[in-house]
């Protein structure tokens, strides 16, 4: 439409904006004079709003209008980052609105209401702009098919059929816009001119409801009133529209909207349970959100929808509220597939759990039904969380945050995860945002999808504190208050809680993984560690002051991973022994027999890296909640720890002198450290990058270290790097080793230097590659059914993997050509069966090759398995705790 510059009057020393006119569209006398006389008009509007004119004039020929300058960015390249909140979307729409009633107050409609003619500073104000533009373009427009998609996407269906229009024309468009922006799509979709036309005169969009998870009826039928094609059916007055918007926000903000859900009356209990007492009518719990769908007439849906909210309401009434004293009710699930995090979803219809390993992924237990069901396409996946409808699952998978209908499907990428690390997340109660820990440091991200935004660290909450992890939001509370946990100087997890709307931080105390039962106002959170044994307590507590309101008592022994439903049921992994988290390093032949126990006991150890004299052995440990680098002397059973830094630390490897240990530290940016293994002097920075980088090895000549590092292309896979080390023990430039569309990683170099042996997928599964090194001609493959973490005996004769839960071996020679003989089966353990965190592997050999090292649960004397945990449930938990006091 033409060209504006950002100027200076001189005059008055201000700055404005000059918008230019293009001379085709002041061709037609008519036209002109018409756009003149309303311009004018609009110049006299003064309204927040809208947009100011400060004066309109002709130099040269060329017409231009001075106006305010406004800062931010339009509304259009907001919407392109992602949908908005609905506290935003709602708050610009009525801004808007309310500037469109100043305007048809005075007799002016704007005709051409889009995202891209509203303004949004950056203190949240929405300003309409070019208010009478849309007069002078009118004329033209339905002729020329081939105008920007932008305009005719928000007309109205009088103005796509050439009749005359009135404010209720602007009303329509914004009812576009606000569909827009809680969607993140226009409400028509056609692909040309004349296609958008027609969907706007004889379509229907498709509900908002069934786009985005946590839309309020309230707000599909605000939407639906504005799009009615019949402009008598529409908001006659953009004072109603905004008395709307206005009231709808109050009701969010209170929790007071509707999201309709269906009640199952007759709900089975699972034969897979054992129940204290059969589950009756009265105590049915909501099932799957009801996504509205459109009848033809507007009215008749207006009417349904209203007599739909209330009789749900009336059944919500009859059948959720609960006596004063509901009797407890418990109920349990076998855990056999070893499923972790269970997580019951906010209508208590659903268990959600992950099961590690390639036939995991995400399993959900249906209350009513008898068998568990996959939720196909979710290995690997970890931690999963409910969205507040129940509709959805969240959870983490390799470098992503996805999400997934609770009922199956493709899953859909919320967004990457920042830096490797993944430490839980939580859905907003307004279902608008996640905030989720990764690489120790909390983030957020909107729940339709979005870049991460930094939330919070440690340093930010409490001096001292470091790792945050475990965010659960506060359900029910007035503002957004949302419960984590961070690590403590001392090693123990703490638990906090800040008020996001306010800023208001409170340490809450001793702690991990606290959630909120809003049916009881208790906090809910485990105590104590894996050594001593794991248990969950209670505590009265305010969201609106963030404090306890009395004393903690015990729930449960033994147990972790509570979450609570809306209603007050109660889920947790039960029968958890002390030390069941904790790990014990152990010796085992090749036949896989239990030689000796060495180290001292340590929970969570992964990525176990021997000493080059075969004394000591690095780990990463979770012990003092983060990550860091342990080293155990094997021969007097101690253990040290080496770093303390508040990134996550891992995937340790020695130095050939064991004088030195270089490891990963997660960042950004990430990097790779070299140490004095006894922790003395400074550390020193080998590698560093913008992205991932993992897994060090050091040749035995100390010339060299390789690892991978992550290439964010569109392939998102892992590359294989080296540097070379001086004399100085500087590091030289990073070379690229092995690079291809696959993953390939956790390279391992041979004892004599000469070749390097790594992990790739270019077959379709992960198999065991040999190069030469460093030249990288020539290729072998080792393994033949599947293979993870090389590792090479000390005289190259051997090279060992896992395949599966089994350790395998190779006969190799490296003497003049490198030759490879036929995998082998040494023995099978539950040692082998994860490769650990980082996907370094969880063993590693003795010089010999006659003994392994793995990391085992702690072991009774006969080495006999304890029996799997239960999921348990208990509906109204709180009952047998009433009378505690009395």
């Amino acid at each position: 439409m033409g060209v504006v510059y950002k100027a200076e009057d001189t005059t008055l020393e201000r700055t404005v904006a000059l918008k230019f006119l293009a001379q085709h569209l002041l061709d037609d006398e008519e036209a002109k004079e018409r756009f003149l006389r309303e311009a004018k008009a609009a110049a006299a509007l003064d309204h927040p709003n809208i947009c100011t004119v400060y004066e309109i004039a002709e130099v040269d020929g060329k017409t231009f209008i001075s106006m305010a300058f406004l800062k931010g960015e339009t509304l259009e390249d907001r919407i392109a980052k992602g949908p908005l909140s609905l506290k935003d979307a709602l708050d610009i729409a009525r801004q808007a609105s309310e500037g469109l009633q100043a305007a048809h107050g005075e007799g002016i409609f704007h005709r051409d209401i889009k995202p891209a003619n509203i303004q949004i500073s950056p203190e949240g104000r929405a300003t309409v702009m070019d208010f009478g533009l849309a007069r002078l373009t009118e004329a033209s427009r339905l002729t020329k098919f081939d105008t920007a998609m932008g305009t005719v996407a928000y007309m109205s269906p009088e103005q796509a059929q050439g009749m005359e229009v009135d404010g209720r024309t602007d009303l329509w468009s914004l009812g576009c816009v606000l569909y827009e922006m809680v969607s993140g799509q226009r409400p028509f979709q056609g692909q040309y001119d004349q296609a958008l036309l027609y969907e706007i005169v004889h379509q229907e969009p498709a509900a908002l409801t069934g786009l985005r998870t946590g839309v309020p009826v309230e707000l599909e039928l605000l939407a639906s009133k504005c799009l009615a094609k019949d402009r008598d059916d529409r908001y006659q007055s953009a004072k109603e529209i905004a008395v709307d918007l206005r009231t709808l926000a109050e009701k969010l903000k209170s929790g007071r909207s509707t999201i309709l859900r269906t009640t199952n009356l007759t709900p089975a209990v699972p034969a897979a349970m054992t129940a204290a007492h059969t589950l009756n009518p009265a105590e049915a719990l909501p099932s799957d959100a009801v996504v509205m769908k459109r009848s033809s007439k507007r009215a008749l849906q207006a009417t349904a929808a209203v007599l739909g909210i209330a009789f749900l309401g009336l059944l919500a009434v009859h059948f959720t509220e609960s006596p004063p004293e509901q009797p407890t009710r418990r109920f349990s699930f076998d855990n056999s597939s070893l499923g972790v995090t269970p997580a019951i979803s906010p209508d208590g219809m659903h268990i959600v759990y992950a099961i590690p390993g390639p036939s995991g992924g995400l399993w959900v237990q249906d209350l009513d039904q008898d068998e568990p069901r996959q939720l196909a396409g979710t290995t690997p996946a970890r931690q999963p969380f409910w969205s507040p409808d129940s509709a959805f699952v969240a959870y983490a998978t390799v470098g992503e945050l996805r999400k997934i209908s609770v009922q199956g499907g493709a899953s859909g990428l919320v967004c990457p995860l920042p830096s490797p690390g993944f430490g839980g997340g939580s859905w907003s109660p307004d279902g608008e945002s996640i905030v989720f820990s990764s690489g120790g440091i909390s983030y957020k991200t909107a729940s339709q999808g979005s870049s991460p935004e930094r939330l919070l660290t440690a340093s930010e909450v409490d001096e001292g504190a470091f790792n945050a992890r475990d965010p659960s939001f506060v359900p029910g509370a007035t503002d957004q208050v949302l419960l984590f946990t961070f690590g403590t100087g001392d090693g123990s997890p703490a638990m906090y809680v800040k008020n996001l709307d306010t800023g208001q931080t409170a340490a809450l105390g001793p702690g991990r993984g606290p959630v909120y039962s809003a049916a009881a106002g208790h906090l809910i959170y485990e105590t104590g560690n894996a050594a001593s044994g794991l248990e969950l307590w209670a505590r009265p507590f305010s969201p609106e002051t963030l404090q306890f309101n009395d004393t903690a008592f015990p729930l449960r022994q033994k147990a972790r991973w509570p979450s609570v439903s809306d209603d007050g049921t109660l889920a947790y992994l039960d029968g958890l022994e002390a030390g069941g988290d904790a790990q014990t390093l152990v010796w085992r032949s090749r036949t896989g027999d239990l030689l000796e126990a060495v180290g001292q006991q340590q929970p969570n150890m992964t990525q176990l890296a021997l000493s080059p004299d075969g004394q000591r052995v690095a780990v990463s440990s979770s012990e003092s909640g983060n990550a860091d680098i342990w080293v155990h002397d094997l021969t007097r059973s101690t253990k040290t720890r080496l770093t303390f830094e508040d990134q996550p630390e891992d995937t340790p490897a020695w130095s050939p002198s064991g004088r030195e240990i270089a490891y990963h530290i997660e960042g950004p940016p990430d990097r790779i450290i070299r140490r004095a293994a006894d922790g003395t002097g400074e550390p020193a920075v080998l590698v560093d990058a913008e992205f991932r980088l993992v897994r060090p090895d050091w040749s035995h000549d100390g010339h060299y270290l390789v690892y991978d590092e992550f290439d964010p292309s569109a392939e998102m896979h892992n590359d294989i790097r080296y540097i070379e080390l001086g004399a100085d023990g500087q590091a030289g430039d990073p070379v690229m080793f092995v690079s291809s569309p696959a993953d390939e990683q956790s390279p391992t170099l041979s004892p004599d230097g000469r070749y390097l042996a790594y992990e790739s997928d270019q077959s379709g599964r992960r198999e065991i590659y040999v190069r030469p090194f460093p030249e990288g001609a020539g290729k072998w493959q080792v393994s033949v059914n599947g293979g993870t973490g090389p590792r090479w005996r000390s005289d190259d004769k051997e090279l060992y993997y896992i395949e599966g839960t089994t350790l395998m071996a190779v006969s190799v020679s490296t003497e003049s050509a490198f030759t490879v003989g036929q995998p082998t089966k040494l023995f099978q353990s539950a040692d082998l069966n994860s490769v650990g965190g980082g996907g370094a592997p969880r063993y590693d050999v003795s010089a010999d090759g006659q003994r392994f090292l793995t990391v085992a649960s702690v072991l009774d004397d006969d080495e006999e398995e304890t029996a799997s945990p239960k999921i348990r449930l208990v509906q109204n938990w709180y009952e047998e705790f009433r009378d505690r006091n009395q």
